[in-house]
């Protein structure tokens, strides 16, 4: 184990507050949280908060609509109007999103509100890519391998979509026994061989803005001496407190044991997003994690799959532009 302790002599509110810069370059200050309307989706929402408050931001609080058939509740010899179910959808949506906005602002959480209408992880990676937000805040549970093969969850889908980082939440452990959640003390970091350095800016930004430290494990088998010193030096440059772990076998197990005996920590892992049938033979790390973990993690796409999904997204937003 390689232990780092920040030796210059800024304050703990400089370092934060240079934390918080970074983490606005990033856009961590603009969170976008899909709800659907239930008590489970909504356990995301303490952790979206957590980010408001770390970074000063603001948190869009979005609901995707099913898009309506124009025959659809049509009966023989009836006039239909399609766009009364969408209407009603609409105004439902509307005043679900406004009374949670009403209960996130006694407790300082600047929010907004959107709804589109189309399929969810669609439009949840169409807004989040043309809108400059920096995260997706989800509570959802990450479906078996087995599963997948039969039918694919919100999660799997924003998995092939997303050019954001997700901060997901499992809606079954969030709760934590109806207590609210504990702030991290530590961010720990799992590093593979096909983690990538997609989440290493992430991990320094949330360590510095929650005053926590960074873990970061390493696979014993693919580390080195100097790709360990590049990471000191980055930290130490950032004032940033952390620790090398090396680990040796079953990795994701024992990132999720670390997880588990940290209260409250937070994983934040880079991927390549693999997705279709080599995500469900093969999995990853970052898979395997969202999985198992209890508590929160963060997958942070791979820079190159991040470049390639924005600008599929543009397209296809200037596609939908030139049709209407």
């Amino acid at each position: 184990m390689t232990q780092q302790i920040d030796t210059t002599s800024r304050t703990q509110d400089e370092i934060r507050r240079l934390a918080v810069g970074r983490g606005h370059s990033l856009n961590l200050d603009r969170v976008l949280v899909p709800l659907n309307g239930s008590l489970r989706s909504e356990q995301i929402l303490p952790f979206a908060s957590m980010l408001a408050d770390w970074f000063a931001g603001e948190i869009t609080l979005f609901h995707s609509l099913p898009p309506t058939h124009p025959a659809r509740g049509a009966r023989p010899g009836q006039v239909h109007y399609p766009d009364a179910p969408h209407d009603r959808g609409t105004a439902l949506a509307t005043a679900y999103l406004e009374e949670v906005v009403s209960r996130l602002s006694p407790h300082g959480v600047r929010s907004r509100w959107g709804i589109s209408t189309g399929p969810p992880a669609k439009m949840i990676s169409s807004r989040s890519a043309t809108s400059s937000l920096g995260l997706v805040a989800i509570a959802t549970a990450a479906r078996s391998r087995p599963h997948r093969f039969f039918s694919h969850g919100l999660l799997d889908d924003l998995w092939r979509t997303t050019s954001v980082p997700l901060l997901i939440v499992n809606p079954h452990h969030a709760t934590l026994n109806g207590k609210p959640p504990v702030a991290p003390k530590t961010i720990i970091v799992p590093r593979s061989k096909d983690s990538g350095e997609s989440a290493i800016a992430i991990a320094s930004a949330l360590a510095g803005a929650s005053r926590s430290k960074v873990k970061i494990l390493v696979e014993r088998s693919t580390t080195s001496d100097e790709s360990e010193d590049e990471l000191i030096n980055l930290f130490t440059s950032e004032g940033i407190d952390m620790e090398i772990v090396q680990v040796d076998n079953d990795f994701t197990h024992q990132v999720i044991d670390i997880q588990n005996s940290d209260t409250g920590s937070w994983i934040v892992a880079g991927s390549r997003m693999r997705s279709g049938i080599t995500r469900t033979l093969f999995g990853s790390v970052a898979d395997g994690i969202a999985r198992e973990s209890t508590g929160p993690i963060v997958v942070v796409p791979d820079s190159n799959i991040t470049r390639k999904r924005k600008r599929q997204a543009r397209a296809a937003t200037r596609d939908i532009a030139a049709s209407l």
